[in-house]
């Protein structure tokens, strides 16, 4: 029961940490809202944790807890392909940042030379 507790206040702690502060006011209201259902589905899965073994037995998954795992992995892999678009997108603004800048000083060059 203890472990229950704790486990719903961190889950409630998440959320309010997720939705507030600076960077939430640029985060898209998508992921929003997938944050408060993820907290949604992390407190259901506390108090009554035989819903996700009937859930994956619907699935054909055995268990709640493989379920949950498999979400997880799930979970992990969207995550690192997004970071890896993202870091993608930075790295090319960067360069294109950079090509620009290179330019504008080598026509500064060429303007003091004339």
């Amino acid at each position: 029961m203890i472990i229950q507790t704790l486990l719903i206040i961190m889950s409630i702690l998440f959320l309010i940490r997720a939705l507030s502060g600076r960077a939430t006011y640029l985060m898209n209201a998508w992921k929003k809202i997938g944050i408060f259902l993820l907290v949604i589905f992390m407190i259901t899965a506390v108090l009554l944790p035989e819903i996700t073994t009937k859930f994956a037995n619907m699935l054909g998954i055995g268990r709640g807890a493989d379920l949950l795992l498999y979400a997880l992995f799930a979970a992990f892999i969207f995550y690192v392909l997004n970071r890896y678009l993202k870091d993608q997108d930075q790295r090319d603004s960067l360069f294109r940042l950079a090509r620009k800048l290179a330019i504008l000083e080598a026509n500064e060059r060429y303007k003091k030379k004339l």
